[in-house]
C-alpha cells in the first residue's frame, strides 16, 4: 500500500500508517484508551505535531495480514466511540455519584455495636 486516497491519513507506506488526531476533537484520555485497545493490532508510536493541539499516531503492523488502512478505519471510530463515552460520563456523573451515595447512605457498612460499646467491656479484645 504505497499510496492512499483517504485524506485523513498523514503517510502510508508498505509496512506503516501515519494519522493526525486533534485534540481539540479527542481528548488525550479518549486518544490513549483506543491507542491501548489497538496494542494487540499493531505497534502505535505517539508524537506531539504542529504544537499541543495535534497528536500524531504511527502504526506499524505486528503481522503480515494486517491491514493498516483497516485498522485506521477502525481506530478513528473508536475515536468517536470513545469521546461520546467521555462526554455522556461527564454529564451523568452528578446522577451516578448521587446514586452511590444513597447506596451506601442505605447500606450501615459499620459494625457499630462494637463502636457504641463500653470500653470497660473492650469489644475488639484489645486488652488481651
Amino acid at each position: 500500500m504505497a499510496e492512499s486516497n483517504i485524506s485523513w491519513l498523514q503517510e502510508v507506506t508498505e509496512s506503516t500508517l501515519t494519522l493526525c488526531v486533534n485534540l481539540n476533537l479527542y481528548p488525550l484520555e479518549a486518544l490513549f484508551r483506543v491507542c491501548y485497545a489497538f496494542t494487540d493490532k499493531c505497534y502505535l508510536f505517539l508524537s506531539i505535531e504542529d504544537g499541543p493541539s495535534v497528536v500524531s499516531v504511527r502504526f506499524a503492523r505486528k503481522q503480515l495480514e494486517c491491514d493498516l488502512a483497516a485498522v485506521a478505519g477502525e481506530f478513528s471510530n473508536d475515536l468517536i466511540d470513545q469521546r461520546v463515552r467521555l462526554d455522556i460520563a461527564r454529564s451523568t456523573s452528578p446522577i451516578r455519584e448521587l446514586i452511590v451515595a444513597q447506596a451506601f447512605a442505605e447500606a450501615d457498612l459499620l459494625d457499630r455495636s462494637a463502636s457504641e460499646a463500653s470500653y470497660l467491656d473492650d469489644p475488639r479484645g484489645i486488652a488481651k
